[in-house]
């Protein structure tokens, strides 16, 4: 997690790349202030009817903490947020719940470490398109934006 002194150029790249990813996505109603979401993606898995993983960072540009509550991708039938731990050189994988996105910080989501377990997709949710990632935090306001889904082994961060 980036570190408070690192937060202008953090703050530079979410703004650029918010640009670039919210410009076409609608506002929730209850659009929670200072919340961004950039580099979001869904990986779709090798193995058809395994979980897809979704990877993005949530970008906090606001004075209060942003607890998150749930996580909804359209066209699937759950999504579930989880964190890959190291226990004595064995990887576990283990729920996290409400993880906290500090007042001007931000908190990723990549490949083994936190990560969103996509289950249930639905067919038209298919490498090539794009659906959508709604964050709800706990104070029930949300964050949106178009999530692609990408083939699997394209976890990287996207290019651009």
């Amino acid at each position: 997690m980036p570190g408070f002194r690192l937060f202008p150029l953090l703050a530079a790249a979410i703004a650029l790349s918010a640009c670039n990813q919210q410009a076409d996505v609608p506002r929730p109603a209850n659009a929670k202030d200072g919340i961004v979401i950039i580099d979001a993606r869904l990986v779709m898995p090798p193995v058809a009817g395994n979980p897809a993983a979704a990877y993005f960072l949530v970008g906090n540009e606001s004075d209060a903490d942003a607890k998150i509550a749930t996580i909804d991708i359209e066209g699937a039938d759950m999504a579930m947020m989880h964190e890959t731990l190291d226990m004595g050189g064995r990887s576990t994988m283990q729920p996290l719940a409400n993880p906290l996105v500090k007042a001007h910080q931000s908190l990723e989501f990549t490949p083994g470490n936190k990560h969103v377990m996509v289950t249930g997709l639905a067919p038209s949710v298919k490498a090539g398109t794009s659906t959508m990632l709604t964050i709800t935090f706990d104070d029930g306001q949300k964050a949106a934006v178009a999530l692609p889904v990408v083939p699997p082994g394209a976890a990287e961060k996207p290019a651009g």
